[in-house]
């Protein structure tokens, strides 16, 4: 019997894939940070999941925060008052300081955010 990769694997490896190409070639185009340095963090949805995804990064340096709903992005932003506001993850994504990027998405959106961030 002939055993073939799911679409939701194939998926989960390319992205983790496309991650780690993305990562490992990053580093070398910027400056060398000391590890103990935080990282500048934007978050893109932070209702729902995305709030659980913000406070599992709350320990670095959360530089911008990001949704289309302002109720939500009010909330996140009493956690989070240093951070810059976004309600379009395109303007947030032009800002070059920042390190890291979480995507907590709907289905729809999801991957052209990640895309974005990627490039």
């Amino acid at each position: 019997m002939k055993h073939g990769t799911s679409r939701r694997e194939f998926l989960k490896q390319t992205a983790v894939t496309g991650v780690g190409l993305w990562v490992t070639g990053r580093t070398a185009w910027g400056e060398s940070k000391s590890p103990n340095e935080k990282l500048n963090i934007g978050v893109i949805g932070v209702g729902g999941r995305g709030d659980a995804d913000l406070h599992a990064v709350a320990s670095e340096n959360i530089v911008a925060l990001c949704d289309i709903d302002d109720h939500t992005l009010d909330r996140a932003m009493m956690q989070f008052p240093k951070a810059a506001r976004y309600n379009d993850f395109r303007k947030m994504l032009e800002r070059k300081d920042i390190d890291a990027v979480v995507v907590a998405t709907p289905d729809h959106v999801h991957a052209f955010a990640t895309t974005l961030a990627l490039s």
